[in-house]
């Protein structure tokens, strides 16, 4: 089997979201990682159609945007399936609640003590741009974001009472896309003391972060 090129941050959520699939499929890859402004690589890879990780390359095919790799992922590789024909439509709905309404109340957590500790202006500078708020905004909404995410902490911990997996036994892409929230969350130990409250998520998160 040819090589799998996954071009990635180690700390991106959305290249850990593709890391779990990798994983649950027994699927060895290499790791290339890329620097958060200089794009040579990845605009190499994708000739100029994409900038952003996750990109996957795999014996001449070149797939971006996390949910797309997943998806095409399941279709080269049908063993381990996470999109099962049952709940591709549910599945589409939670990867899109987790992308854009789940993880933003954990960005603007996680960014700030994040950025702080590397103590780099010029990628606190070029974060900022990107989310269009600068670190002082992002904590003046400190208590509301926290707040939002109590709200849905709760949600996520009653679907997962009772069940090994979100959806019920079997690791899905909706494991992935929830997680991936979460492995951002946990780069600030304070922040993500507040999921210890919630024991269905604790033990779900310990098993898909060890997946193997």
């Amino acid at each position: 089997m040819s090589e799998i090129n996954l071009y990635q941050y180690p700390i991106s959520p959305f290249s850990e979201k593709v890391r779990r699939v990798l994983t649950y499929k027994h699927l060895k890859w290499n790791p290339i990682d890329c620097h958060y402004e200089d794009k040579t690589n990845l605009l190499a890879v994708t000739k100029g159609a994409w900038t952003r990780v996750p990109v996957l390359e795999w014996n001449g095919d070149v797939v971006y945007n996390s949910a797309d790799i997943i998806k095409w992922l399941d279709r080269k590789v049908p063993a381990h399936p996470v999109i099962p024909d049952d709940s591709r439509g549910v599945i589409e709905i939670i990867d899109n609640w987790s992308d854009n309404t789940f993880f933003v109340p954990i960005l603007m957590l996680t960014i700030p003590p994040l950025l702080e500790g590397v103590g780099d202006d010029h990628l606190k500078a070029n974060r900022e741009k990107l989310i269009g708020m600068t670190i002082s905004q992002m904590r003046a909404g400190a208590s509301t974001h926290k707040q939002t995410l109590v709200t849905y902490l709760q949600m996520i911990d009653e679907q997962l009472a009772g069940k090994d997996f979100f959806l019920g036994k079997t690791f899905t892409m909706a494991d992935a896309s929830l997680y991936h929230p979460f492995f951002f969350l946990a780069l600030n130990a304070e922040n993500f003391a507040v999921v210890n409250d919630y024991r269905n998520i604790v033990r779900w998160y310990e098993r898909i972060r060890d997946l193997a």
